[in-house]
């Protein structure tokens, strides 16, 4: 939200600074975070012991010292508050429950994987209400689900149930908590560029082949998904260029699945011209991303061809999206405005 800028406000941004400065350095004297946030090292100071009382920093120890008075060192404190993350994919045509509690920096500290029969609107209730038990500091949830939610309601997807559900609503009404929504590709892709610190200026497009159903791609631009104004952008499966994505046989051939595979990538390369295109799907081989290569580079000028790269498991890339999205929850939105 933009503010004015008021005392208050201003005090606020200055603790967040701290706050991002310790957590990105996890032990730094007042003089290093001084220097990391531009504030004077009397301001940093009152903001540590404001930090330290509510158990979000603590001391630790001092910073070597070459001559006079060792500098106190402090730490932030990743358990100071959690996130509980759900989400669920299709694992031997069983749909699954990932449940996963992961810290401040992001760090999984309790995983729990579950099959479910059946998924309704409250099928998630018993596993977060016992994680919050467990768990009291979980300050926000995040779901993950192959599917769209346009302004907090599911709309489409692979869950009958919650076709219209107002999931968002529901959740945070329920819980007290601050709750999201992604689409399980979208997820991934976040979760992709995370686990390979891909600079944040390159586009990247994730391309997910599940097979049973049609395939969907997660867009990231500029720091920042893509989803198109309604949420739809990356549901890629109804192009209309005569690919049967539910036919089993394209993914026996080699040569059937590449050739639809590149057509793929050659349209998304005109419209968004990225620069790392990464591809998933359980049948995908090195000789696949071979021969799409070659075929796209028949149709694409030398200078747009992305870089095709295959990644091993969709699932650690959605988890890691969905522990980074659902930490944003947690960081103040807050700015000065003119």
């Amino acid at each position: 939200m933009s503010v004015s800028g008021n005392a208050l406000i201003m005090k606020e941004i200055n603790i967040n600074l701290v706050r991002r400065a310790l957590k990105a350095t996890k032990r730094a004297t007042k003089h290093q975070i001084a220097q990391a946030t531009g504030l004077s090292t009397v301001t940093v100071a009152t903001i540590l012991q404001e930090l330290a009382d509510n158990h979000e920093v603590f001391e630790d120890g001092f910073a070597a010292s070459s001559g006079g008075r060792p500098a106190q060192c402090f730490c932030f404190n990743e358990n100071h508050a959690h996130t509980l993350i759900l989400f669920t994919h299709e694992q031997d045509s069983l749909d699954m429950l990932y449940l996963r509690i992961a810290n401040l920096f992001g760090e999984c500290i309790y995983e729990q994987d579950t099959p479910l029969p059946d998924i309704k609107v409250d099928t998630f209730e018993p596993y977060i209400e016992e994680a919050l038990l467990a768990y009291p500091s979980i300050r926000a949830i995040g779901f993950g689900l192959p599917g769209v939610v346009l302004e907090g309601k599911f709309v489409q997807g692979d869950y009958p149930a919650l076709i219209g559900a107002d999931l968002v609503a529901h959740y945070q009404e329920r819980y007290q908590r601050p709750v999201l929504f992604e689409n399980d590709v979208n997820a991934a892709c976040v979760g992709y560029s995370k686990r390979k610190t891909i600079d944040s200026e390159n586009t990247i497009v994730y391309l997910y082949f599940p097979q049973k159903y049609a395939p969907g791609a997660g867009i990231y631009l500029g720091d920042a998904l893509h989803k198109g104004y309604s949420n739809h952008a990356g549901e890629i499966g109804g192009l209309p260029f005569g690919v049967n994505w539910f036919d089993q046989e394209l993914y026996r051939s080699l040569e059937r699945i590449s050739e639809a595979i590149a057509q793929l990538i050659i349209i998304t390369s005109s419209l968004l011209n990225p620069q790392s295109l990464i591809l998933y799907g359980t049948f995908l081989t090195d000789a696949h991303i071979d021969l799409i290569q070659q075929k796209c580079a028949q149709h694409l000028y030398v200078d747009s061809l992305p870089t095709i790269r295959l990644t091993r498991d969709f699932t650690l890339d959605y988890q890691t999206g969905m522990i980074e999205i659902t930490l944003a929850l947690l960081e103040p939105q807050l700015s000065i405005s003119s």
